[in-house]
């Protein structure tokens, strides 16, 4: 697959979803992120404090943002609230006293809006200040909770994540090699779209999915192919050879990751390798893809936990993940719509 059909649609995926960007903008503005930044970077720990936000999810809003031109990050891997943040040319255009201030701009936009956006705005700040999804706060319940309740909707969700990943699993079924696996397990493969696919390309691979059973009750029956309904949150059953992690791990905050990646770890055999297919976020690359996917998740997962994610993970987060839960990370590749991330069950 080549970049030409890989730009358009990255592109026409953030079209479709760039209101998040706006709304995620709006929230900063209404909580004075902006004017707390003109003076100069602060540390988002600092910045959380004076701006009365949940740390870890005003930390996510604002990578997620970065992508857009709008905050300067510069990192630290060993304390991320130490983390500085700073405005770009672009965002001083947002601060009150500013010389060229689009302020008086956006309050016009806000009084012109219904009472129902501005119901929302005020959600998506809550989430801010909260740290809880968009689900727990509008609906009391975690998005997956919410799903499992609604078989209709779970299986438009199915559908909707199987029409998203066509790309993605073009560019993987052209442009990874996995012929030396005899055997692949799919973890929380859904559909089954990708390992489908792999089994097809490859007649000497045998395999397996795992998924929760109403998942794998809507699975249609494929050679060689061996659907499992189990617990990702739970001991799993075994991976005779290697295993696969599509698009899974940037919905989970690091401590719930780790659970998975343990439970995948200890269904594996010494020698296998694990491949995890997820976006690899850069700081120093501005990519609305990236930014859209790490707004999307906060919006959908909020902040959970202590430490990373939900969102999109630069490598040496890959790296930390991966050493946590007893996996060698060995190898990384771009597949220009993702990206591979190589890990090693150590013998």
């Amino acid at each position: 697959m080549t970049e030409s059909l890989i730009v358009p649609y990255q592109t026409m995926f953030c079209i479709l979803d760039y209101r998040i960007v706006s709304h995620f903008t709006e929230a900063c503005i209404s909580l004075g992120v902006f004017d707390h930044l003109a003076m100069g970077s602060l540390p988002i720990s600092e910045l959380a404090k004076r701006t009365g936000t949940h740390e870890r999810s005003l930390h996510r809003c604002l990578r997620g943002l970065s992508h857009f031109e709008l905050f300067n990050i510069e990192p630290n891997h060993r304390c991320p609230s130490l983390s500085t943040i700073s405005l770009t040319d672009v965002s001083q255009h947002l601060v009150t006293n500013s010389k060229f201030s689009l302020r008086a701009w956006h309050t016009f936009c806000q009084l012109a809006q219904s009472k129902a956006h501005e119901q929302r705005r005020n959600l998506w700040a809550q989430l801010l200040r909260t740290g809880q999804s968009i689900y727990q706060l509008g609906r009391g319940q975690l998005f997956y909770d919410y799903l499992r309740e609604r078989q209709e909707l779970a299986a438009a969700f199915d559908q909707a994540m199987a029409s998203m990943s066509k790309v993605e699993i073009h560019n993987i079924l052209q442009n990874f090699d996995f012929s030396r696996s005899t055997h692949l397990t799919e973890i929380a493969g859904g559909n089954g779209t990708l390992i489908t696919g792999i089994l097809q390309q490859y007649p000497d691979i045998r395999g397996q999915l795992f998924d929760f059973p109403d998942v794998i009750g809507r699975v249609v029956s494929q050679s060689r192919l061996e659907a499992i309904a189990t617990n990702i949150y739970t001991a799993l059953p075994n991976i005779p050879g290697d295993g696969i992690l599509k698009r899974i791990l940037h919905s989970y905050a690091d401590e719930q990751a780790h659970t998975i990646l343990k439970n995948v770890k200890n269904a594996m055999h010494p020698g296998n390798k694990l491949y995890i297919f997820e976006l690899i976020e850069d700081y120093q690359v501005r990519n609305p893809y990236v930014g859209i996917k790490n707004l999307q998740m906060l919006l959908v997962h909020g902040a959970p936990g202590a430490s990373g994610g939900p969102g999109e993970r630069t490598q040496t987060e890959f790296t930390t993940l991966l050493d946590k839960a007893g996996f060698e990370l060995v190898n990384t590749q771009s597949l220009q719509s993702i990206d591979v991330i190589v890990a090693i069950y150590p013998e």
